[in-house]
């Protein structure tokens, strides 16, 4: 077991904690009880921590982002899981995080069909970045870019499909990790029917898990009763649903079934391409037109996220 972190005094209450760290904290305690991860102090209050603390957390938070097992790496001491960080990255990434934010490289990972490649890769960038600078410098523009080189006909629909997998799976990730276990403060994603890109909702996800809020994800393609019973049964705060081109009225009446039909007090929010030229009718519907990312972490932080 590592003691540095007892050598320094406690001076950070826990809710400080996991604003400095990203780890929520059920989480930090968890780590705590069960894995010994660090020691903090006690006052009058509860729990301090040292500066030393702080500075493994960050460590753990990183390589556990990475898929390293809490269990396995927990009474590392901080020059170990530096190390290990450090093995992970390949030498040019080590001098910064600018440097390891490589979209073309996993665009080209993709066009080769190569998905250990892409999957090394963001595991790389999720070593070196936070979550919500993992799905703002890497998530949003790679499915940017995907979604453009599949309207170009430059990846087909497998492709796409691919690069849908590897999000998918950094995101699991992020989940485990961030997620409170309170599922009162959950978020549902999911797409309506006819609306099978979920890139959108995958990267929304990212930013809810990063925010510290549940997620409950449903994915793409779904029927309204199906997420209504989802929201009932889980007691979801809020639904997001994405759109990006699915023609006709049926993502307008998909969203006013929802919006009429869950529990009061959850909000439903809509987003993607699909919802510019339909937010006067999907406001009649009862949801809220979200215009970007930018306006879906403010609801967020409305839902008691915190960035």
């Amino acid at each position: 077991m590592d003691v540095s972190a007892r050598r320094s005094p406690g001076k950070y209450p826990i809710r400080v904690v996991a604003r400095l760290t990203g780890i929520p904290i059920d989480t930090l305690r968890a780590w705590e009880r069960r894995y010994r991860a660090v020691e903090p102090g006690r006052d009058d209050r509860g729990r301090l921590y040292a500066d030393p603390d702080v500075q493994k957390l960050k460590l753990l938070r990183r390589l556990v982002e990475r898929g390293h097992a809490i269990g396995r790496i927990a009474n590392m001491g901080e020059a170990q899981l530096s190390q290990l960080l450090e093995a992970a990255l390949e030498p040019r990434d080590r001098d910064g995080r600018a440097d390891a934010i490589d979209i073309a490289a996993l665009l080209e990972s993709i066009d080769r069909y190569d998905s250990a490649s892409t999957d090394r890769q963001l595991g790389k960038l999720a070593a070196v970045l936070s979550a919500r600078e993992l799905v703002h410098q890497v998530t949003l523009p790679l499915m940017r870019q995907v979604g453009q080189a599949w309207h170009s006909g430059r990846f087909t629909v497998a492709q796409e499909h691919m690069a849908s997998g590897a999000i998918r799976n950094l995101l699991g990730s992020l989940v485990r990790l961030q997620s409170p276990s309170d599922s009162r403060s959950g978020v549902i994603f999911a797409t309506p029917p006819g609306e099978r890109h979920e890139l959108g909702i995958m990267a929304a996800a990212m930013l809810a898990a990063a925010a510290g809020l549940g997620v409950i994800y449903l994915g793409a393609d779904l029927p309204p009763e199906d997420v209504i019973e989802a929201a009932r049964r889980t007691g979801a705060r809020a639904v997001v649903l994405g759109l990006t081109g699915t023609d006709g009225a049926a993502p307008v009446d998909a969203a006013r079934a929802i919006a009429e039909a869950v529990p009061n007090g959850v909000e439903v929010f809509v987003g993607g391409d699909g919802s510019a030229g339909r937010g006067d009718a999907l406001r009649e519907a009862g949801v809220i037109v979200l215009r970007d990312f930018e306006a879906l972490e403010s609801a967020y932080r409305g839902l008691g996220g915190r960035f």
